[in-house]
This record gives C-alpha cells, sequence and structure tokens, in this order.
C-alpha cells in the first residue's frame, strides 16, 4: 500500500472518529436514562396497569390483553425487551405474528424519534406515522393470517426480580448496548467517509437507485437507505445526522428519507431477532416495505397540493 493511498485511508479514519463519538455519547444519554425508568415502571407495575388497560383494544387486533405489555414495552424500549416479555408468557404463533409486525413498526419510539428530530423531520408527525403504520399493519394480519395458526409458544415462567438482581441486569445490559452502540456508529462513520473517498458511494447509488425511484425516494439517499435498513435508526443515525450537517442531503429528501424508514428499517437484526422464535419472514418484512413506500408518495402527493 503506497503513501497516497495511506493518506486516503488514514484521513477519513480520523476526520470520522470525532463526530461519530459525538452523536454516539448524545445517544446514550437518551437512552441509558428511557431505559431506567421503563425498567423500574415495569418492576413497580405501572406497565401491568397499562397493558390491563388497554386490554379492549388489543381485541381488535386479534389479540388477548396480555399483549398490550408486549406492545407498550417494545414502544418505550426496544423489540429486546418485547421478546422477553413474549418469552413469559404463552402466546399462539398467531399472536407472536401480529405483535412482531406491530413492534417491528414502532419501537424506541423516543429515542428514535428524537435521532429524526435530529435530522429534520416533525418528532410528533413521526410518532403518529409509527403508531398509526403498526395500527393498520396488526389489523392486517388479524384479517390476513389463518383462524388456525393456533400453536401455542410456551415461553418461561418468570415473576418480577428482586430489586438488586434487576439493577445487576439492567446495568450489563446497558454496558453491552452502550459498547455496541459505540463500536457500530463509528464503525459505520468511518465506512461512510472511506466509501466517498474512493467514489463507492457513486457506484452504490448507481446500485440502488432503482429500487429507490419507485419508493419515492432520491437516490442520493441510497447509502442512508441501506444503513437504515441493516443497523436501524439508533445504530445508523451518526451517518444521517452528518449527512444533513454537512448539506449532503436536502430537508426535503431526509424528511421523506425519515418518513419511509421510520416505517422500514433494521430488516437484518431486528427481524432475525423474531425469524429465531418462529415468525415468518413474509408476514413481517413485506408490509413494512410496502407502508414505508405508501408514507412517502403520500407526503410527496400532499406537498403538490
Amino acid at each position: 500500500m503506497n503513501k497516497r493511498t495511506t493518506t486516503r485511508l488514514s484521513d477519513p479514519i480520523r476526520r470520522a472518529i470525532k463526530p461519530a463519538l459525538k452523536t454516539a455519547l448524545w445517544l446514550i444519554s437518551i437512552m441509558v436514562p428511557v431505559s431506567f425508568a421503563v425498567t423500574l415502571l415495569q418492576h413497580w407495575g405501572v406497565l401491568d396497569y397499562i397493558a390491563h388497560a388497554l386490554e379492549p383494544v388489543c381485541r381488535v387486533f386479534g389479540l388477548r390483553g396480555e399483549a398490550a405489555l408486549v406492545i407498550v414495552t417494545t414502544a418505550l424500549m426496544n423489540v429486546y425487551s418485547g421478546i422477553a416479555v413474549i418469552q413469559s408468557i404463552p402466546f399462539t404463533a398467531r399472536e407472536i405474528c401480529i405483535m412482531a409486525l406491530m413492534g417491528l413498526l414502532a419501537h424506541n419510539l423516543i429515542v428514535e424519534t428524537l435521532v429524526q428530530m435530529k435530522t429534520g423531520s416533525k418528532g410528533l408527525r413521526m410518532v403518529c406515522l409509527r403508531l398509526a403504520g403498526a395500527v393498520v399493519g396488526g389489523l392486517f394480519l388479524n384479517w390476513a393470517l389463518p383462524e388456525n395458526n393456533t400453536v401455542s409458544m410456551h415461553g418461561m415462567a418468570s415473576g418480577h426480580l428482586p430489586f438488586l438482581q434487576l439493577m445487576q441486569n439492567w446495568l450489563m445490559g446497558t454496558l453491552w448496548l452502550t459498547f455496541k452502540m459505540v463500536c457500530i456508529v463509528v464503525s459505520l462513520n468511518i465506512l461512510q467517509r472511506i466509501l466517498e473517498e474512493f467514489g463507492v458511494m457513486k457506484i452504490l447509488a448507481r446500485w440502488v437507485s432503482p429500487l429507490l425511484r419507485p419508493m419515492g425516494l432520491s437516490t442520493n439517499t441510497a447509502f442512508l437507505w441501506i444503513v437504515a435498513y441493516v443497523v436501524g435508526l439508533a445504530y445508523g443515525s451518526a451517518v444521517l445526522i452528518e449527512h444533513r450537517k454537512e448539506n449532503k442531503i436536502s430537508a426535503k429528501d431526509a424528511d421523506l428519507l425519515n418518513h419511509h424508514i421510520a416505517l422500514s428499517h433494521s430488516h437484518l437484526e431486528d427481524t432475525a431477532l423474531y425469524l429465531a422464535i418462529g415468525v415468518g419472514l413474509g408476514w413481517i418484512t413485506l408490509p413494512r416495505i410496502a407502508l414505508a413506500v405508501i408514507a412517502v408518495w403520500t407526503v410527496r402527493w400532499m406537498r403538490m397540493k
């Protein structure tokens, strides 16, 4: 490797680390207090109370009342938390599939909404969009899934953990999540800058653009779209935030992309988690993409009026 190539590699790495760490720390400063608060609410039984109050709503989606605890936990935290609740209650495969789609459409709302606000989209609109998507997705699967899909998915019975053990589990989980987030955010930012330096971004845009145009998205969102689809909003936020700061993507294009990825992101990790507990790939992938495309074209249509 000659000196010029080494410089072309080292310069993007040097430029990427500082803003990536800054974004990672900002995300951590939000995620840790939110996670701690929700953990306490769950320990104190507040989420159980909310779940009980939402039981009549769950029936609309073909779910029993306990499903509300899964939906609320997933919406406030992440799909990991929702799956943890699923594993403690004996749901049917049909119920798990419906909850999976609803959770993938509306999860980690506090953190991910703040991320999207940081890139210029309106927070309330993003929350309403994702909640509406979860409602539509849940109603669709309740209509589409066969009624005879009643194989019981038995979870492990689990009561409330002692407070000290709960805090220990939370601390260990938070430390691991923090480490993983810093590594992913920094790595993605470095990768993005290296790809730009060597002209790979333009090639990537050409490859992905045939998919993006029918979705109503600009071709200059290609890398951001790929990042969101692979690692999600929280982990990929550093790249999107830096693109906006450096004016590599317009506010209009960023907002349209946010409408899409609000409903359809993290098709690798989050999807794999649900596949591991027996959910069908098509049921939790195709509806998300379809709803995301509809959302973008609806926004484009409204802007033309």
